[in-house]
């Protein structure tokens, strides 16, 4: 159960629309007398039951309260109606980088600019001691600027892990070691595995995010979950060249892909500001587009 279009929250947001909604909750467009409009996540109350979505649910609230750069979404605050807890978010115009993927395949300066606006976001969370663990198109928002550009924002922190380290500890695991989370696109052979998880899985999932950003498509398909599970953690990185027809890239641009998805995670960048370094030094043009 959700609250209704047009239920003030915390006594002064006004729910207004109905932005989308999931299997544990939903996103209103929110209003206030004394400011510009919100996002407001609402938990729905027949998920209460279920403690790991709500622990999850706040997890996430305590993530992004943490951070405060402008490629990651803005947390103004944590707020509970009923028992339910609501998260006060900035409100973002555009669509996710999943929904421009799904449509057209995108110029190779393009992609580098989403992927170091990504990575730059993902660094700063790397940088608090906080993992994502699911870094994917989905969870890339490009917002529309008033300047008419569009910057790519991080969103859903909902599979936070606090690393060691962090303002919150080493006990804040929500899921217990050995269990498989994420989407299996994007995940890492450790992650495939139930193994422990670091910043090097979201650099994997960078990595995947790249690939696809550059070729339209992911590293790896397979139809069945399992088979993909299998080349995560046993094939090779194909050459970008060689999935997107026309597609001439930079030896060190493939170089950077293998890295940056390396079955072991020691092969690996050590954090995605490791990541984003060396995409810089990449010599521009990346890549080109053929004939």
């Amino acid at each position: 159960m959700l609250p209704s279009v047009g239920a003030v929250l915390g006594g002064r947001y006004r729910l207004a629309e109905l932005i989308g909604t999931g299997t544990s909750g939903a996103v209103f467009r929110a209003l206030r007398d004394d400011g510009p409009a919100f996002a407001i996540k609402v938990l729905r109350r027949d998920a209460l039951a279920h403690d790991e979505l709500r622990r999850r649910f706040e997890r996430e609230a305590s993530a992004l309260s943490t951070l405060t750069h402008p490629n990651v979404i803005g947390v103004l605050e944590l707020g509970e109606v009923e028992g339910a807890p609501f998260l006060v978010m900035e409100l973002l115009e555009g669509e996710t980088l999943d929904a421009l993927l799904s449509r057209e395949n995108l110029a190779p300066e393009v992609s580098v600019e989403i992927a170091d606006q990504l990575l730059a976001g993902l660094a700063h969370a790397h940088a608090h001691g906080i993992l994502h663990r699911d870094v994917k198109p989905a969870n890339v928002f490009l917002a529309r600027q008033p300047s008419g550009g569009r910057i790519a924002k991080l969103l859903d922190f909902g599979l936070v892990k606090f690393g060691h380290g962090s303002a919150f500890g080493v006990h804040t695991t929500l899921t217990e070691r050995g269990a498989i989370l994420g989407t299996p696109a994007y995940m890492s052979p450790e992650q495939v595995l139930g193994r422990e998880v670091d910043a090097r899985t979201d650099v994997y999932a960078a990595g995947v995010v790249l690939f696809e950003l550059m070729t339209g498509t992911w590293p790896f398909v397979e139809e069945d979950v399992t088979d993909m599970f299998r080349a995560h953690a046993r094939d090779p990185v194909p050459a970008l060249g060689s999935v997107r027809e026309g597609l001439v890239t930079r030896p060190e641009l493939d170089a950077l892909v293998r890295k940056a998805m390396a079955k072991r995670p020691p092969d690996r960048f050590a954090d995605a500001r490791e990541m984003r370094i060396a995409l810089a030094r990449v010599p521009r043009p990346v890549a080109r587009l053929g004939g």
